[in-house]
């Protein structure tokens, strides 16, 4: 198996738990008022990581995506931390947090040389997606800490 295949599976396991933890904190996103945020970028999310999915098994990975326990375990954190903290900014900062960690998986999976062009394209819209998340993620802390609800900080496209 190729370095660049093994970094695209990872890619993969935590694309797999973004789209988890956006339907996680979506559960909660009314009480902190931004669901806008995590309905508009889990059906983006999706879409890419079907594609994602299925151009790695036209090139052979037999990886079966379903997350990881890192994932797993980082959305039991965000849960004690929000439930202890109670509040949204606590929210967004895990968000941006686990954010900054799929643009690193992206960014690492783009360096590989050899890179199939059909791969490359589907992480550089994966990581282009993931720029603008952390663009609003940014936004909404912001938003929120100057004691705005961060729901009044809306996404247009």
């Amino acid at each position: 198996m190729t370095t660049w295949m093994r970094s695209g599976e990872r890619l993969l396991e935590t694309l797999a738990d973004s789209l988890t933890g956006f339907d996680h904190v979506a559960e909660q996103a009314h009480r902190f008022d931004f669901y806008s945020y995590c309905e508009h970028y889990a059906v983006q999310r999706g879409q890419l990581a079907r594609a994602f999915k299925g151009v790695m098994k036209q090139r052979g990975s037999k990886l079966p995506i379903h997350g990881t326990v890192l994932g797993s375990a980082h959305r039991l954190y965000l849960d004690i931390r929000g439930a202890l903290d109670s509040g949204v900014v606590a929210v967004l900062e895990e968000l941006l947090r686990g954010e900054t960690f799929l643009a690193s998986r992206a960014d690492a999976t783009l360096e590989h040389e050899g890179l199939p062009d059909d791969i490359y394209e589907i992480v550089r819209l994966i990581r282009a997606n993931t720029s603008q998340s952390l663009l609003d993620l940014k936004a909404m802390l912001s938003h929120a800490s100057k004691g705005f609800a961060a729901g009044s900080f809306r996404l247009y496209r």
